[in-house]
Formats: C-alpha cells, sequence, structure tokens
C-alpha cells in the first residue's frame, strides 16, 4: 500500500490543485469505532478522489456550532447535586444514556445520543462526594455497541436496563493519552510549509491513506486519513498566491465519510 500511495502523490503533484487518489483500508489497538452524524462521500472520479463544487461544511465550521451544543449541556450538568440529577438533565436536554463506560465512586462515564449526535460525558467525584467536582462533555470518539445501533436509528432501545461496562472498553479516557501521541507526532511531520502533494507524501510514508477531501480551497484543505482503526482530519492553511502550507492542525475525526468508514473496516 505504501508503494501505491507514493505512486498516486508523484501524479498529484502534477496537477495545480492536487487530487486524491481513493484508498480503503494502531493507536490503541482494542480501539473501538469513532463518532458520529455522517458527511457524505466526496464525488469519486475513478479512481480518484474529489471534493465537490459543492462541498458539505468542512469540519472547522461544524465544529464550532458542536462546541456551542456541548458546552450548553455543560453548563447545565454542573446544576446536579448527586449522581441520579446528572441522567435526569441528560435526558431534560432530549439526549439518551446509550452506553455507561463506568461507574466507580470517583468518576462516572456515560455515552449519550441525540438524533445523529453522541457525546461522552465524564463526571470525577472528589472524596465520593455525591455531587461531581469536575463535569466534562466531549466528543465521543470510541462509541459503544449501543450507541452505534442508536445512531442508526433513533427508535433503538436497549432490551434491559444498562450496566457499567466493567472494563471500560469505549472510555475515551482510556485511549486518549495514545491517540494524543499519535496526533502530536503527526503534528510535528508535518511542520512548515510544504505543498500538498508533499503533505499527502508524508502521510503515505508514515502508513497513512487519505479516504477523503472534505474541503478544498486557494486557502485551505481537509484530509480524512485512516490508519488500521484509527482516522484523524488533517486541516492546513495554504498561502493563496504560493499554495504552501501555513499552519497544519490534526484533529478528531468527528463526522467520518462511508470511505473512512470502509476503509477501518467498519462498512
Amino acid at each position: 500500500m505504501k508503494t501505491r500511495s507514493v505512486i498516486f502523490v508523484a501524479a498529484l503533484a502534477a496537477l495545480s490543485i492536487p487530487a486524491l487518489a481513493q484508498t480503503t483500508q494502531s493507536a490503541p489497538a482494542a480501539n473501538p469505532p469513532a463518532d458520529s452524524a455522517k458527511k457524505p462521500d466526496a464525488v469519486i472520479v475513478a479512481p480518484v478522489v474529489v471534493a465537490p463544487a459543492t462541498a458539505p461544511m468542512n469540519s472547522r465550521t461544524r465544529m464550532k456550532a458542536e462546541h456551542g451544543e456541548k458546552d450548553k449541556l455543560e453548563e447545565a450538568l454542573k446544576a446536579g447535586q448527586n449522581r441520579a440529577d446528572y441522567r435526569s438533565i441528560i435526558e431534560k436536554h432530549g439526549y439518551k444514556v446509550s452506553a455507561i463506560n463506568a461507574d466507580k465512586p470517583d468518576y462516572l462515564e456515560y455515552e449519550i445520543v441525540k438524533g445523529k449526535k453522541s457525546y461522552e460525558v465524564q463526571l470525577d467525584f472528589k472524596d465520593n462526594a455525591p455531587k461531581a467536582t469536575k463535569v466534562d462533555v466531549t466528543t465521543n470518539m470510541w462509541q459503544a455497541e449501543g450507541t452505534e445501533k442508536m445512531l442508526k436509528d433513533e427508535k433503538y432501545a436497549h432490551a434491559s436496563p444498562l450496566a457499567a461496562d466493567p472494563e471500560g472498553r469505549y472510555s475515551d479516557r482510556r485511549y486518549m493519552k495514545d491517540w494524543t501521541g499519535e496526533k502530536d507526532k503527526l503534528e510535528k511531520a508535518l511542520a512548515g510549509p510544504m505543498k500538498p502533494a508533499d503533505y499527502l507524501k508524508k502521510l503515505a510514508d508514515m502508513g497513512y491513506k487519505v479516504t477523503s477531501v472534505n474541503d478544498k480551497e486557494k486557502d485551505y484543505v481537509e484530509y480524512e486519513i485512516v490508519k488500521g482503526k484509527n482516522s484523524y482530519e488533517v486541516q492546513i492553511d495554504l498561502d493563496p498566491a504560493t499554495q504552501m502550507g501555513k499552519k497544519v492542525d490534526v484533529e478528531t475525526n468527528v463526522w467520518e465519510t462511508d470511505s473512512t468508514e470502509r476503509a477501518k473496516g467498519e462498512k
């Protein structure tokens, strides 16, 4: 696959605006599926993936709205006085608890769903206090089976009362250290001004496959990348005049395309 990716990159370097070769298909070895509402696939011009002229809103823009909703729920949860209150507040705001990743005296973690959105609610309790001393609402990167089913079917309901997963297999806290380490490694490797084709070669050399182009403008390009079960989003700010990269961010791939899911073996 590495040789194939390099061949694609060499071909793309000859284009004024790089196109991307579609590929199909680690950080945490037990990395369960990642997040959430699906973006439509980029248009495929065999065998090249090209961002459509009317591309969906890029993730950088969508994330601003997403942060607003997470912040609103996080603020509401701060009013809770005991463990039962937090679930009531979640449900009052239209969310369903789709999984319990941890239920310990000092830590409670829920996966929640509303429509096509899923978050993870992380509640820390100091000295077994009934009221949480820290409340976080975060992106749900590693989703439990119940969460996936609920995202696909809003009417889905668990057959029996939810119980906490004793192994915490889908807890983001379990995997975040390794995920962040790989993210930082990617950002360092992609640092410095380069042409888009050079970024693609760097990614191929690191074993990543570009599965989608979510945005491609004179001043910005956004890729989805996959290696094994891990998926990231690479956001590159470009100098419009030179087409050289000015800034690179590697972020959570919240809205995965179908091609990304297929590359991870989820479709």
